[in-house]
């Protein structure tokens, strides 16, 4: 059985974390949503072809003021967010 799309959630001193993943266009994309409290920073790691593969909207990720990029290694891009809710696509290949 293949997993296509995850959803969850956690309530966290600082209000609801949530995350939802969905695989996209037969394998070669992912859509994902997630919620950071207020006050509260998170680290994303997504896998990605690069680091500008990550997009918000048609911004790439590493463009959006706040976000800083810590690094893509072995497929995968990390980021630090701030508090917000975060709209994500990436290309998987």
């Amino acid at each position: 059985m293949r997993i296509t799309h995850v959803a969850g959630s956690h309530v966290s001193p600082y209000g609801e974390i949530r995350i939802e993943w969905q695989v996209t266009d037969g394998g070669a994309g992912l859509s994902y949503e997630a919620v950071v409290p207020a006050n509260s920073e998170a680290t994303l790691r997504l896998p990605a072809l690069s680091a500008d593969a990550v997009h918000e909207g048609r911004t790439p990720l590493t463009r959006v003021d706040g976000i800083r990029f810590t690094g893509h290694a072995e497929g995968v891009a990390s980021y630090r967010l701030p508090s917000s809710t975060y709209r994500l696509t990436t290309r998987l290949r």
